[in-house]
């Protein structure tokens, strides 16, 4: 009799430590789509997250000089390809600026038809080109800001064409957020509305425990060393910067922040540098445009314990392991004792 109760006791305790364990991993009270997974789905113990930005497609560059026009869609096409190939991909990232340049409906289908050629699963968020220019153009060929109706109309388009302005995703643990560049009130091109930081906030209340990951088109203010005349303003940083650093100070959770926007190569020495942590703590992952003459593209390896961050010249079909970056995640203590005490009883 009483091993019995010493056998119902080790029962009980183990069924207390393993859901302890799983409210700890997100695995009940998740307040985002989709589920927790705790392995990738052939067994790996990592899930890759290939980042495509500023792909710009078919491409910025005009007919005048037709010879450069089309190296850079075949080039596209081809590394899109590659890409098909590499059988550890569980998702590509497409952190805005898709579209060539005025985001009209024939610019959104056109690439829609282009990526649907890739093979593995996608997700996409607008970017400035998506959503903030007119379908004219200045006598020097540069983009006009669009009015508020048709940047609405932009929104509506985006949204049918793509997916909804903001999302959420879970893989290996990690809270993956996608933002858009959605405000059609203000004056520069990379600002999140009102509505959308109501949601990136609640999303983050929901979800303190969750090591966090956060996709949006332009990166964080301060994290880059200007390198030319369009790199540095307001203009290159997310908005409303106050606003959003407000959130992220409550929100350590965050350990990365994926951008593109600034057309960032791995050339530049702000790409891979100190100055890319914001507040010294959240990395900001730089992403270069697909739409240059040489092609680069990140990954991001998500295991448990820690991100790493490769970058990968499609071109030499080369990883470029010095600037390969790893940033180490925390196990939480509770969950590390939830843990013990499961082992200990089995």
């Amino acid at each position: 009799m009483k091993e019995g109760v010493k056998l119902n006791k080790k029962i009980g305790l183990f069924l207390a430590a393993a859901a302890l364990a799983m409210t700890i991993s997100g695995c009940s009270g998740s307040a985002t789509s989709g589920k927790v997974a705790s392995s990738a789905p052939d067994g790996r113990d990592y899930e890759r997250i290939v980042v495509i930005s500023d792909l710009h497609y078919p491409t910025k560059t005009g007919t005048d000089d037709p010879e450069l026009r089309q190296y850079k869609i075949d080039n596209k096409q081809k590394c899109l390809q590659e890409i098909n190939g590499w059988d550890d991909v569980d998702l590509v990232a497409f952190p805005g600026d898709m579209v060539a340049l005025t985001g009209t409906m024939d610019e959104m289908n056109t690439v829609k038809a282009f990526t649907d050629n890739l093979n593995k699963p996608k997700v996409f968020t607008a970017g400035n080109h998506e959503i903030f220019y007119r379908d004219v153009f200045t006598k020097k060929g540069d983009v006009i800001s669009a009015s508020e109706s048709v940047k609405k109309q932009h929104l509506e388009n985006y949204q049918k064409v793509f997916s909804p302005l903001h999302s959420t995703k879970e893989m290996m643990g990690y809270l993956l957020i996608f933002l858009s560049t959605d405000d059609v009130t203000g004056n520069l091109p990379t600002e999140m509305s009102k509505d959308e930081l109501e949601w990136f906030k609640k999303t983050l209340d929901a979800n303190k425990k969750k090591p966090t990951i956060v996709f949006f088109h332009a990166p964080l203010t301060g994290t880059l060393i200007p390198y030319n005349d369009k790199v540095g303003s307001p203009r290159s940083f997310a908005q409303p910067s106050a606003k959003i650093d407000q959130i992220l100070i409550l929100n350590p959770q965050i350990k990365l922040w994926v951008s593109g926007h600034t057309h960032t190569p791995p050339t530049q020495p702000t790409f891979d540098n100190d100055i890319n942590y914001y507040h010294g703590k959240i990395l900001d992952v730089y992403n270069p445009t697909w739409d240059g003459k040489t092609i680069w593209t990140n990954s991001l390896y998500l295991y448990k314990d820690k991100i790493v961050i490769k970058t990968y010249d499609m071109d030499k079909h080369e990883t470029l392991d010095n600037l390969t970056r790893t940033v180490q995640i925390a196990v939480s203590y509770t969950h590390l004792r939830a843990h013990e005490t499961s082992a200990h009883l089995v």
